[in-house]
């Protein structure tokens, strides 16, 4: 098997200058995104690449639910899943969707819109020849159904998880994307990556796996 190295993702977001309400989009103030969604493959020197089709999906996503702290992962997360973008480079994505959902919210055109138009274009690029393409896709579809197969993690081991003090600095907590603060307890995981103790309980219970490196937490 040939050796794909992930390399540098891409993911870009924005509000459309044109948007036509569909007609009952939600009951609730909501988003309307627009998910485009491929792979690319770099050559060996870089300067060439092949991309793959693109996959696109629209998501209706309420509002309150997408720019919360305690629910913009899972429901992020969630629409990106579907599109079968790797959860290994979900948490960068995450991230930048959340924050720029947040931005829109607060601009004063959106704050009493019904609908908040989003495109989000995304991008997956894998190093290797152009001839390797068709195995990396497969490659990282395989990976996706095995994730997808996954079952929470246990119980038992959610309750082991090492309590520690942060120390030097505020840490980030990528579940619930604010700053473990200096001083405060976190949840050490086995991987070593740190967490608030109850966004990484919440997210075990989903998932047995580390939201940033994949280390599987044993399963009932």
């Amino acid at each position: 098997m040939s050796s794909i190295t992930p390399f540098v993702h891409r993911c870009g977001a924005w509000q459309p200058d044109y948007f036509n309400e569909p007609d009952s989009v939600s009951p609730d103030p909501a988003f309307f995104i627009e998910v485009f969604f491929n792979f690319e493959s770099m050559g060996g020197d870089n300067s060439q690449s092949v991309t793959s089709p693109t996959s696109y999906e629209v998501f209706i996503i309420r509002r309150d639910l997408l720019i919360m702290n305690s629910t913009s992962w899972s429901m992020i997360s969630s629409m990106l899943s579907l599109m079968d973008v790797p959860i290994s480079v979900q948490p960068f994505m995450i991230q930048k969707i959340s924050t720029f959902a947040r931005e829109l919210a607060r601009e004063a055109d959106n704050m009493y819109r019904k609908t908040i138009p989003m495109v989000v274009a995304l991008t997956v690029v894998i190093q290797g020849m152009h001839d390797e393409l068709s195995e990396a896709l497969r490659e990282s579809m395989d990976d996706w159904e095995f994730t997808a197969s996954l079952v929470c993690a246990s119980k038992s081991s959610i309750e082991a998880l090492e309590k520690v003090e942060v120390e030097g600095g505020t840490t980030p907590c990528v579940v619930c994307l604010e700053d473990i603060l200096t001083g405060s307890e976190a949840t050490h995981m086995p991987c070593s990556h740190v967490y608030h103790r109850d966004c990484i309980a919440n997210w075990l219970r989903k998932s047995n796996l580390c939201p940033l490196c994949r280390f599987q937490m044993p399963v009932e």
